[in-house]
């Protein structure tokens, strides 16, 4: 470092002892007698500032010069090994965080099996009752529930082998498919509930059937617990809260149209359902094409 620090004395020394020469050799002369010299003075101060500069870039490029033979170079290599000890570092940040995001990921999935595989159990005790009018629904969702476990399992085998960003998409798309069929499996449940209500309304059983009803009621807002986060279905889940409200004041009043409000209530949850059925075959489409 003395030398760099002698380079750029001995370069800025050389500026200043040429300002001066030129300020004598400019002063040297009275004004009441005009030279040649005088005459050029402008000329020859703009030579003047242009060999000043070029004096301070080669003193400069001295300096440089001898900062590198005077340690420089050792100082970049011990620069880009610090540099190169960071990155390794963040590298390493980089995955463990990585690894933190797979392992929520195969997790999700995990919870999204045990869910499809809990509600493929109450769909295999929904058909043990023999509910009229359930028989071809109950099918058609456990065939639905059998595919969506296998496209579950193709999804977690495939999470480690896609980027994190396309791992998480394809989580959340199988999770919301998931809630979509617990909320069916609910919703077929509140059906089966209603079926039965119909026919202690038409044996004129009130009273069991308003308890059907209110099982009808408690398993609709669990769907829509369900899917909570998921607002496609909002109007028609009111559409059904409110038939079933109707059908069952109705029952309490022993109105004489109360089984009509019992169908309209199926009527509105077979939309609902078939909603639900048809969004998971398209869904179920789209992938397989």
């Amino acid at each position: 470092m003395e030398n760099v620090g002698t380079g750029l004395l001995v370069a800025g020394d050389w500026v200043r002892r040429t300002d001066e020469v030129w300020s004598v050799q400019a002063t040297s002369r009275p004004d009441c007698q005009p030279t040649r010299w005088s005459q050029n003075s402008e000329g020859r101060y703009s030579n003047m500032g242009f060999a000043t500069l070029i004096i301070a870039i080669v003193g400069l490029a001295l300096a440089g010069l001898a900062w590198w033979h005077a340690g420089g170079k050792q100082d970049v290599g011990v620069a880009r090994k610090r540099l190169t000890e960071e990155i390794e570092q963040l590298r390493a940040a980089h995955r463990e965080l990585s690894e933190l995001f797979l392992f929520a990921i195969e997790e999700a999935y995990e919870e999204s099996r045990e869910t499809l595989q809990q509600t493929a159990e109450g769909m295999r005790q929904l058909k043990s009752e023999a509910i009229e009018g359930l028989g071809q629904e109950l099918e058609r969702i456990t065939e639905q529930l059998r595919a969506l476990q296998r496209r579950l399992d193709e999804g977690l085998k495939s999470a480690r082998d896609t980027t994190l960003a396309t791992a998480q998409s394809c989580e959340r798309s199988l999770r919301r498919r998931v809630h979509r069929m617990q909320a069916r499996g609910s919703l077929l449940y509140a059906k089966g509930a209603a079926t039965l209500a119909i026919r202690w309304v038409r044996k004129e059983g009130f009273q069991r059937a308003e308890k059907r009803l209110d099982e009808a009621t408690a398993l609709l807002a669990l769907a829509r617990e369900t899917l909570r986060a998921d607002h496609a279905y909002d109007q028609q889940f009111e559409v059904v809260k409110r038939a079933l409200a109707e059908a069952t004041g109705a029952v309490r009043a022993k109105a004489q149209d109360v089984p009509r409000r019992v169908e309209y209530v199926l009527a509105e949850t077979d939309k609902l359902l078939g909603a639900l059925e048809t969004e998971e075959q398209q869904a179920a489409d789209k992938k397989a094409a």
